[in-house]
């Protein structure tokens, strides 16, 4: 087992509290607040346009905060850059632009491996263990990779880093069913064997539900439901209500 730097913790790892942001004149969280204990599985849903994204990147560092607070581990990340946030923890798999196409799968593991958290094979190695897709294609060009390898390179390369909380932002967007199966359950076993938390941003609500422990709804940019019965997903008339009011 790979040993990673998170432990399950009894306070919450992540709050967030009375958060507002927005792009130049366009609001888009209006006091957003939540708390989120180590070693959950949370998925992020709503419709289209709600803030979901806009969330994900104020908690990564890549937009800030109008206004509110975001602890970290203990530590309000108001001011805190995006590589120092990576440093202590956080991962952000965004939605597109993930690997560097022209460069092969180890070249691309090998430039998200942050030094000083042992050695690169090693990493490299229980990255592969996770995807084993990915096992045959490592000296091969990534541009080259079916839409799954695809993602499950972008997912290995934010694991090169050790995570507490790791940000997903759509991570089975366009993959066929059985891929996008795999990237979940691949998901599901690195988070078994490291023990960090997630929080992830997710449509296909039918796939993701086996994987997740708790569910953030979220609507004109506030969370209006905070569920731990991820069976809900499935309450065709409670999804109505939430998505189109």
């Amino acid at each position: 087992m790979m040993e990673g730097t998170a432990n399950i913790r009894q306070t919450p790892l992540l709050s967030v509290d009375a958060v507002s942001a927005g792009y130049r004149d366009r609001p888009v969280l209006h006091k957003v607040g939540f708390s989120v204990s180590g070693g959950e599985r949370v998925v992020l849903i709503g419709p289209n346009g709600c803030g979901k994204t806009t969330l994900l990147k104020v908690i990564a560092g890549a937009l800030r905060p109008e206004a509110g607070s975001v602890v970290f581990g203990g530590t309000d990340l108001a001011h805190m850059a995006t590589h120092l946030r990576i440093q202590r923890g956080i991962g952000y798999l965004m939605q597109s632009s993930n690997i560097f196409p022209s460069l092969s799968v180890d070249e691309n593991l090998h430039l998200s491996f942050w030094h000083g958290n042992g050695e690169y094979a090693v990493r490299r190695d229980w990255v592969v263990h996770v995807f084993p897709m990915l096992k045959e294609r490592l000296k091969g060009r990534a541009g080259l990779l079916s839409g799954g390898e695809r993602q499950a390179l972008a997912i290995g390369m934010v694991l090169m880093r050790p995570v507490d909380l790791l940000l997903l932002d759509e991570p089975t967007a366009g993959l066929s069913p059985k891929a996008a199966f795999d990237i979940l359950g691949a998901l599901h076993q690195a988070q078994q064997e490291v023990e960090f938390t997630s929080i992830m941003v997710e449509h296909n609500l039918r796939l993701v539900q086996p994987w997740i422990t708790r569910v953030l709804v979220m609507s004109q940019g506030r969370i209006v439901a905070d569920r731990d019965d991820p069976a809900s997903l499935l309450d065709a008339e409670q999804l109505q209500r939430y998505y189109f009011g």
